[in-house]
């Protein structure tokens, strides 16, 4: 063998060799010290036997916990549990005031797990005592107090005497568990309960003087009616006991998660005093519909929340009986709200008074939140306030506000536009108001633009004002009074101001009030086919009157007033209705009108159009084709005719118009008329006597065409049916005297009301 070859033979021998003693000297090092572990383990296991003994550890922690809590304590057994577990079985402590011979607390068993080396400085540290399937027994008597016994603290550490030594231990204990615990409360006056199954909490390093971390986790069970409903809770946090002073108690950051819908409700709590506590607790609440309330059983209500943020902050009172929010915030997508209020449960039943308010949102799409919401078309934004009470059992309103700017909305058939205003209700809406400053109303065909408007409802009585607006383009105002609206003997009281009034486009409005209104009170209520031809105007206008004014009285006034047969400044009227109804049969009541400064217009032409107005004016137009010569103007006559005044006086009975005066005073014409005319039936018998007083004196008139003072004058009487009147021709020679005496006569009011309306600045009070 080569001196190469033996010289590497023997490195690879070293190498083994090196290897073996490394792995023979790691062996005896570990069973060295797995040995020295052993012998340390049972050096104090046998120092623990010496210094402990079960049966007087047991009898020491029943007397301790006796003098603890104030109540009997009963521990069946103990055993040392491995090395370093003691394990106490059969615990509970009885209940001597709540329910009597009953267990207060009670467990399976309670399980001390305590470390080994502090024993040899003198020092029993227990890691952690676990309450093993406890059940805690909460009752609150009918005088108010507890059955919770006032826990008393030492101020110095416990200590503990070995019998067999005679040593003294400082005891400490690091954790506290609970495992698998139940929570009963029962209240014995109001017989409701509650109940925490699945209890389980962990305490670090627990002092009862100073804020220490916990787990928790619990399903809280609530009796609602005959119902039972469960909610998970998960929390972390910190808590002080304060060496069991309640007054003292305080819980820092408790994070929880409360699993009441599909998504779990995270919770962060600060408590302080038990006693009466104080707390401040945040919310995160995800989003959730009404069919995720199944915790009350309540039937679908078919809305849903958005996912909100929800803070408050208040007291617990009274045994925690009278609870006082000083303050709730609630963020949920564009709305925030703040509240605050009480809840008083000393009462039976409790009672309740909350207040809340929100910031201005946005309406648009709210309807996807609440659906039945949808039909009103909404936009724009809105604030509401409201307070909310319960007295005897019963949920009240007291007050409700809401707020909105540029609103738009289709309300019961009243289309709104872009309109700032107020609306507000007090006592569950038995007393409303409302006020809009700005936007537009369109009542089917009517627009009311520029809307100043204010109402009330109060004890059954409407009240509204419109202190100024636009109908259809013309300048308005309205004073409006309904007393006992839900009567069917209700009074309607009315002030009505047109910078220009047009009868026929008043009753187009009130068409359209009437076409909006009635469905209202009567589902599917229609209207009679509107009809055309000869008294058009009349028939569709009486089938239109609104059933709803039984008793309508006011005054109407205008700066001008037109229609196709006369126009004029200064229009006044006056009247007081009952029996307003669709076809006139039951219309009683007086009217008053008035009208300055105006014209008669183509009587010949509206005579071609309107068989009645044919009859009328005949004698005018005969006159105008026998008197070719010219003795008077009768062509201007026939054309636009001035007037000065024109006044009229008539009441109505069922239907029928009686009139008491009326005249009309002008440079070319005066007049007064006497008769009746029956709206319903379609007849009249009226007289009418007319004096010319712009003529030539050319020709001469027939004696039974001049009156006394030997003016041209006419004396007629139209009568029969509207549609085909009786024309008779009557003398003349009393016509001035009966003019001057209508004239004398006048009317029976001054329109003072109106006067007062229209300078006054009318608004329904809040």
């Amino acid at each position: 063998m080569s001196k190469k070859k033996k010289k590497k033979r023997s490195f690879w021998s070293w190498v083994w060799r090196f290897i073996k003693s490394c792995v023979v000297l790691s062996l005896r090092t570990v069973l060295f010290t797995v040995m020295l572990l052993l012998l340390i383990a049972a050096g104090l296991w046998l120092l623990f036997l010496k210094t402990f003994n079960a049966q007087h550890i047991s009898e020491l922690i029943t007397e301790e916990l006796q003098k603890r809590l104030d109540r009997p304590v009963i521990i069946s057994s103990l055993d040392l549990k491995f090395i370093n577990t003691v394990e106490l079985k059969g615990f509970s402590v009885v209940d001597t005031e709540g329910a009597p011979g009953y267990a207060l607390l009670s467990a399976d068993s309670v399980t001390l797990q305590f470390k080994l080396l502090p024993l040899l400085d003198q020092q029993l540290i227990i890691d952690e005592v676990s309450l093993n399937s406890p059940r805690f027994n909460i009752v609150r008597l009918p005088d108010g107090t507890y059955n919770m016994p006032q826990i008393r603290t030492p101020k110095e550490k416990s200590v503990y005497t070995s019998e067999l030594t005679g040593r003294k231990l400082a005891v400490s204990v690091e954790d506290w568990s609970v495992h698998n615990g139940v929570l009963s409360y029962k209240d014995l006056a109001s017989g409701v309960s509650h109940a925490i199954y699945g209890l389980n909490m962990h305490f670090e390093q627990l002092r009862f003087n100073e804020l220490s971390r916990f787990q928790a986790e619990m399903i809280l069970r609530n009796k609602w009616g005959d119902n039972i409903s469960d909610m998970e809770i998960k929390g972390t946090g910190h808590v002080n006991f304060a060496n069991f002073d309640w007054s003292k108690f305080a819980l820092r950051s408790l994070r929880t998660q409360v699993f009441l819908f599909q998504k779990p409700v995270d919770l962060l709590i600060d408590l302080d005093n038990l006693r009466t506590p104080y707390f401040n607790v945040k919310a995160s609440v995800p989003a959730f519909a009404s069919k995720d309330l199944s915790l009350f059983h309540e039937k679908e209500l078919g809305f849903s929340i958005p996912k909100a943020q929800l803070t408050a902050q208040g007291k617990l009172e009274q045994d925690y009986r009278l609870l006082t929010l000083s303050q709730v915030s609630v963020s949920a997508a564009d709305v925030q709200a703040q509240g605050s209020g009480t809840l008083d449960f000393t009462q039976t039943p409790f009672t309740a008074d909350l207040s809340a308010k929100t910031n201005f949102f946005k309406l648009a799409d709210k309807h996807t939140y609440y659906p039945d919401i949808r039909q009103y078309k909404l936009t724009g934004q809105a604030a509401v306030s409201a307070q909310l009470q319960r007295q005897k059992g019963k949920f009240s309103l007291p007050l409700l506000n809401v707020q909105g700017k540029d609103v738009s909305g289709l309300f019961y058939g009243f289309k709104a536009e872009n309109i700032d205003g107020e609306f507000q209700a007090k006592q569950n809406f038995s007393d409303l108001y409302a006020r809009t400053t700005a936007g537009k109303v369109t009542v089917h065909n009517s627009v009311f633009d520029k809307l100043d408007l204010s109402a009330s409802w109060r004890k059954g009585n409407l009240y509204a004002y419109i202190a100024s607006t636009e109908l259809n383009k013309v300048p308005f105002k309205l004073s409006l009074s309904v007393n006992n609206l839900k009567s069917a003997r209700r009074k309607i009281r009315t002030s009505i101001y047109w910078k220009d009034l047009d009868p026929l486009a008043f009753i187009d409005t009130v068409k359209d009030f009437v076409t909006v209104i009635t469905p209202l009170l009567k589902k599917g209520a229609k209207f009679k086919e509107p009809v055309e031809g000869e008294l058009a105007w009349l028939r569709n206008f009486r089938d239109r009157l609104p059933k709803f004014m039984p008793n309508f009285a006011g005054n109407l006034t205008a700066d001008t007033f037109s229609t196709q047969v006369l126009s004029g400044n200064r229009f006044s009227a006056e009247f007081d209705f009952t029996g307003m109804s669709a076809g006139m049969k039951n219309l009683s009541g007086p009217l008053e009108a008035r009208l300055e400064g105006g014209v008669i217009h183509q009587m010949e032409k509206l005579a071609e159009e309107q068989q009645a107005l044919n009859i009328t004016f005949q004698p005018f137009i005969l006159m105008h084709r026998m008197e070719r010569a010219g003795s008077f103007k009768v062509g201007q006559v026939l054309k636009d005719v001035p007037f000065n005044d024109m006044a009229v006086s008539v009441n109505f009975d069922k239907g029928r118009m009686q009139i008491n005066n009326a005249y009309t005073v002008g440079p070319t014409i005066s007049a007064a008329v006497s008769g009746w005319t029956d709206w319903v039936n379609e007849n009249f018998d009226i007289i009418i006597w007319t004096m010319f007083n712009n003529t030539s004196r050319s020709g001469a008139l027939a004696e039974n065409l001049t009156d006394e003072s030997g003016n041209p004058a006419l004396a007629f009487r139209v009568s029969s049916s509207m549609l085909k009147p009786k024309l008779e021709m009557m003398r003349a020679k009393k016509t001035g005297q009966t003019i001057r005496t209508a004239q004398e006569q006048g009317l029976n009011t001054s329109f003072k009301a109106a006067q007062e309306f229209i300078q006054g600045d009318f608004h329904a009070k809040k």
